[in-house]
């Protein structure tokens, strides 16, 4: 499901998640680690939000926050894990990493935590599109990534191995293939100008349509690493991926979801 395309500004270098040694490459003898993986998140009824996904057996798994915050859990046997996010009026990004055997390995990305109304998390990736963290494969737009230089790649759900068409403002401008997961990531193709854009998505004989507003962040980003705030119908998360690049994510509410 990824999406080819790397947004422009975005690079590999030095970030605020917990350091790591160097991750070689797969094979059984090369001492690769599967990095732990986020795979759900649910709000829970206290108004917090319960992170969930698989690791190394036993293993103790940390999600650090660039304002020092850290909350951490103990997988079980199987490498299941679940932590529990307090509740917070404000977006929090979350780095997440699993220490084993003496070695820390860091999983893919950051996950922005949400405040209601709309989705609860959703995993962001640099240079790429952000992916919903739940099961459903109710065809949908999740999340639209776009940055300063007019690259943009729409992310979403649908029905597991079907084909998906992305157009913008009516035009054709991508065509993937949904994971085994259900999930999809296309790059758009061509520049995506500032100002408003009608995208939509089809899937077999289904359709999905997001209205969305482009443009730069609101001020340079200071003190953290991101900000984000509510706009019509999503949450906007504006970012600086670990080259320093700004990337901007539009997180969509769900269907079901009321701003």
């Amino acid at each position: 499901m990824a999406a080819s395309l790397l947004l422009a500004g975005c690079g590999r270098g030095a970030d605020w998640r917990e350091a790591h040694a160097d991750t070689p490459k797969d094979g059984p003898s090369s001492g690769y680690i599967r990095p732990p993986q986020i795979t759900g998140a649910a709000r829970a009824p206290d108004g917090g939000t319960v992170l969930s996904g698989q690791s190394q057996a036993n293993v103790r798994l940390r999600l650090a926050s660039p304002d020092g915050g850290t909350y951490g859990a103990t997988a079980d046997d199987d490498g299941r894990w679940s932590i529990d996010l307090p509740g917070d009026p404000a977006v929090r990004l979350f780095g997440l990493s699993e220490e084993t055997g003496g070695r820390v390995v860091q999983g893919e990305g950051y996950v922005a935590v949400l405040p209601a109304p709309g989705r609860p998390a959703v995993l962001l990736r640099a240079g790429g599109g952000a992916a919903p963290l739940d099961d459903n494969q109710t065809l949908q737009i999740a999340a639209v990534d776009f940055d300063a230089g007019g690259s943009g790649v729409v992310s979403g759900a649908a029905r597991s191995g079907a084909a998906v068409r992305v157009a913008l403002d009516g035009a054709a401008a991508g065509e993937t293939h949904a994971s085994p997961q259900g999930r999809y990531s296309t790059a758009i193709a061509g520049a995506v100008k500032a100002g408003p854009h009608q995208v939509e998505v089809r899937s077999g004989a289904g359709a999905a349509q997001a209205a969305i507003t482009v443009g730069p962040a609101p001020g340079p980003l200071a003190g953290t690493p991101y900000r984000g705030q509510r706009v019509a119908g999503a949450w906007r998360v504006d970012w600086l991926t670990p080259g320093g690049g700004p990337q901007t994510t539009l997180v969509l509410d769900p269907p079901e979801a009321t701003p």
